[in-house]
């Protein structure tokens, strides 16, 4: 009791026991403040990417000329939260597992990709002919094309063609067609929304359907979780000291002790 009336009887330290008190009713609500916003964010952000999935699963691939006359192909991608998979996004997600070896918690796995492709294709190759006797002549065809940028095809094959009382016989026939296909992609935020590009040079080339998927872990980027307890450390301040004829002052203090700090204090 006399050390309480000590302290009110004095009016700087009631003043400052006052003070601190302020101080730390401010800091629990600014704490308050600060998670509860953290946890709109994470709220927007969970209905942003189901929006965006949403928008994704009724897009379809679209088709434009650039510059240099390539054909590009783009459409909207996917954002799969790896703590928050549907049903129907873990059996979307199944076929890159098996298709592509992936560890089942697609540890470090962050984009998944694919595309369709349809190739509708024609050439005009030259041909030589080789007389191999009196009724057999051999025929040999070829064609190369470059394309550019790494695109390019090369058909070889021949054929025999024996002539016959009735007519001709086709047999033998032998073709090898070499293609190189080069494919440029890029993912590009466009109107808040990442957006899958796919072009290439080589003609005749189309991408009847192409996906992206963005993995992403909201748990590795949440928040701190604060937590009360004890700890052993360095304390330098300034306050109310108790000296040893149990008189109350104030002052600068220094001391290593052990301390404790419920969850609300900690920041």
């Amino acid at each position: 009791m006399n050390i309480i009336k000590k302290i009110t009887n004095n009016r700087n330290t009631l003043t400052f026991v006052l003070g601190a008190l302020f101080v730390l009713l401010f800091l629990r609500q600014c704490n308050q403040t600060d998670n509860l916003k953290h946890e709109l964010e994470i709220t927007k952000q969970d209905s942003d990417r189901n929006f965006n999935n949403y928008l994704a699963s009724k897009d379809s691939v679209r088709t434009m000329v650039a510059e240099n006359g390539n054909l590009i192909s783009e459409i909207r991608s996917y954002e799969f939260d790896l703590n928050d998979l549907k049903n129907d996004q873990s059996e979307l997600l199944g076929k890159y597992k098996k298709a592509l070896n992936i560890n089942k918690d697609l540890n470090k796995v962050n984009t998944l990709l694919s595309a369709d492709i349809d190739i509708k294709d024609s050439l005009l190759a030259s041909t030589t002919s080789t007389q191999i006797d009196s009724v057999t002549t051999k025929l040999d065809f070829s064609k190369f094309d470059d394309f550019g940028n790494g695109n390019s095809r090369n058909l070889s094959g021949n054929m025999f063609i024996t002539r016959t009382l009735g007519g001709f016989n086709y047999s033998g026939a032998s073709f090898d067609i070499d293609q190189k296909i080069s494919l440029l992609a890029s993912i590009e935020n466009t109107g808040g929304a990442d957006q899958l590009k796919i072009s290439t040079s080589y003609p005749g080339l189309t991408f009847s359907n192409i996906e992206n998927i963005n993995l992403i872990n909201t748990r590795l980027n949440q928040k701190p979780t604060k937590k009360g307890g004890w700890s052993i450390g360095v304390g330098i301040g300034y306050g109310l000291n108790l000296n040893n004829n149990q008189v109350i002052s104030t002052g600068p203090s220094i001391g290593v002790g052990v301390y404790y700090s419920p969850k609300w204090l900690r920041f």
